[in-house]
């Protein structure tokens, strides 16, 4: 039978820890902040979604809840994500068992390093420095040209930002990423390596149009590859900058009689659209415009590599494409 276990004692335990012995490290470490491939859902492990800020025992899965819609909080609600069929009882005893547990005995168990209290407990924000037209840093312009986006990005208001840590004196690095502006004049962006993070309070990209019309969006870079695909349909666009925004976004979305969601093809991004039409029965589900792809942005640069092959076949090459082999 399971034994009480006071919530408070759990509130200290290291996060990082905790993960540590169930087999779960971190793929890199920014500062304090440890990042990890989900554990809670499945992923292509491309691009780590999910954060632990340790000092302040918290995380966030970026990528959206798994099938218990938790995404984010402590290590309680860590727990009940992770043991989705336990009951909350089993889970808390569940996590005391874990952490109760020899690590002499845990044969994948790597010590996670140690780092010195966080002056502000849990928080790690980040501090613009500046923001450039696009163009001056290679990286950035070879990392939107690798995704056919250089051009219609520069003329949708992307920028180049630059920014560091905030609190965080023993590391006075400047980082840099593409990006744009939210609801509440905050940057959004995101860097070459694909991690991605707000300069100011997270907030939903609004681009005016059709008052009757709106489009959806996951991320900017879907909008951008979009409307790069329909240069002449203007609908107001609304961009989440992280699915786990649409319930912030789904009252305006409602005020619309035509709704178009563009979500991405993988698990998180039909769930939330299944969510979406739930809420709003009329909106309409535009993930088929690019079936066989993730997203907008691999429907378009499938599209161009397809146009550039094509511009460096011959002229025979193509006739004999086209007529086939001669009897």
């Amino acid at each position: 039978m399971p034994k009480y276990v006071d919530v408070s004692t759990l509130a200290d335990i290291s996060i990082v820890d905790f993960l540590a012995r169930l087999g779960h490290h971190p793929v890199r470490k920014t500062g304090k902040e440890h990042f990890y491939h989900s554990m809670l859902r499945e992923t292509k492990k491309d691009t780590p979604s999910f954060t632990v800020w340790d000092a302040g025992n918290c995380w966030k899965d970026w990528g959206g809840p798994n099938a218990t819609g938790i995404f984010k909080g402590g290590i309680v609600q860590l727990g009940m994500a992770y043991w989705p069929d336990l009951s909350f009882v089993d889970v808390l005893n569940r996590i005391q068992e874990v952490c109760d547990m020899d690590t002499a005995l845990i044969p994948e168990y790597v010590p996670p390093k140690k780092y010195a209290p966080d002056p502000e407990k849990g928080t790690f924000e980040w501090n613009m420095v500046g923001v450039r037209e696009l163009g001056s840093n290679f990286v950035l312009s070879q990392y939107l040209h690798s995704r056919g986006l250089f051009d219609i990005a520069k003329s949708h208001q992307v920028k180049e930002v630059y920014y560091n840590r905030k609190n965080n004196p023993e590391n006075t690095s400047v980082y840099y990423a593409v990006g744009w502006q939210n609801e509440n004049n905050a940057w959004e962006f995101s860097n070459a390596k694909g991690f991605k993070s707000c300069i100011g309070a997270k907030g939903i990209s609004l681009i005016p149009g059709d008052a009757h019309h709106v489009a959806v969006f996951e991320g900017y870079m879907d909008y951008l590859s979009w409307q790069k695909l329909h240069p002449e349909t203007r609908p107001t666009v609304i961009v989440l900058n992280a699915i786990t925004m649409l319930g912030y976004a789904l009252e305006r979305i409602r005020s619309f009689q035509t709704v178009d969601v563009y979500f991405d093809n993988d698990s998180p991004g039909q769930k939330c659209t299944g969510l979406l039409l739930k809420e709003i029965p009329h909106a309409v589900d535009r993930s088929y415009e690019y079936q066989g792809y993730n997203d907008y942005n691999d429907k378009l640069k499938a599209d161009l590599q397809n146009i550039n092959l094509k511009a460096k076949e011959s002229p025979s090459e193509i006739v004999s494409r086209q007529t086939g082999p001669k009897r």
